[in-house]
């Protein structure tokens, strides 16, 4: 609702899909635990639905690579607490305190204020840290960075996630439709906007998830990147996929 997403613009009521607070959840055990991902707590508005329409936008991730149906599942369909497990498999924060000039862009610019600088020393509180990685994309030194590295990890926790949340829902009862238009450098949490990478594509519809999302990467094609389009002071990185040439991870792991 703070985007604008209001019931006066949508003409339909806004549930909120695990209750105002959070706590109507349904919790489901990994077995066996991936790391910090022990169980995933499904919002039970979703599960409790006759029929489930991800609707989805294709963008690029820091921390993942790109965001799409899976992400859209994993990440909306669960608590807050299970949002913080998945970006937990990414690696925790390093500071370097000789590149940081106490800017304290970082602290200003984090959404859950986690970040403060205690006798000019780096602190993160990460009861309220959900490694969204804003920080590190944001430090005009690059004095942040994630530690572990281990997207794959982030990646294969969204895929049980969101596996956990198919397995509620006949699959005759889903389906999934992905904008393939204003494809974006970052994650739409980030509640600001910035230029599309590639023209707009379209929309695609299907049933089958695997086929939505690799027919998504397939569309968004690195001689299609639009000249401007990179934040300042971005170059292109070694790779075959365009996001993998933005983020440095490969969108098909």
């Amino acid at each position: 609702m703070e985007r604008g997403y209001t019931e006066e613009v949508l003409g339909c009521p806004i549930i909120p899909a695990a209750g105002p607070d959070e706590k109507d959840v349904i919790s489901t055990p990994i077995e066996p635990a991936f790391g910090a991902l022990c169980r995933v707590n499904l919002a039970a508005e979703i599960v409790r639905a006759e029929a489930l329409i991800d609707f989805s936008h294709l963008k690029g991730h820091g921390a993942c690579g790109f965001g799409g149906a899976t992400k859209n599942l994993s990440m909306g369909c669960v608590d807050g607490k299970t949002r913080t497990r998945l970006h937990s498999l990414e690696g925790g924060l390093e500071w370097d305190r000789e590149a940081c000039t106490l800017c304290k862009t970082c602290q200003e610019n984090c959404p859950e204020k986690a970040i403060s600088f205690p006798e000019d020393s780096f602190s993160v509180f990460y009861h309220n840290c959900r490694l969204c990685q804003h920080c590190v994309l944001i430090c005009p030194e690059k004095a942040i960075t994630m530690k572990g590295g281990a997207f794959r990890d982030f990646q294969k926790g969204m895929a049980l996630a969101a596996s956990q949340v198919l397995a509620r829902i006949p699959r005759e009862s889903t389906i999934f439709i992905t904008m393939l238009m204003d494809v974006t450098v970052f994650c739409d949490c980030w509640g600001m906007t910035t230029p599309a990478l590639v023209p707009d594509i379209g929309i695609l519809a299907g049933r089958d998830i695997v086929a939505m999302e690799q027919a998504s990467l397939d569309l968004v094609r690195t001689e299609d990147l639009i000249p401007g389009s990179l934040p300042k002071g971005w170059e292109l990185l070694p790779g075959t996929h365009l996001f993998e040439r933005i983020h440095g991870k490969d969108p098909f792991e």
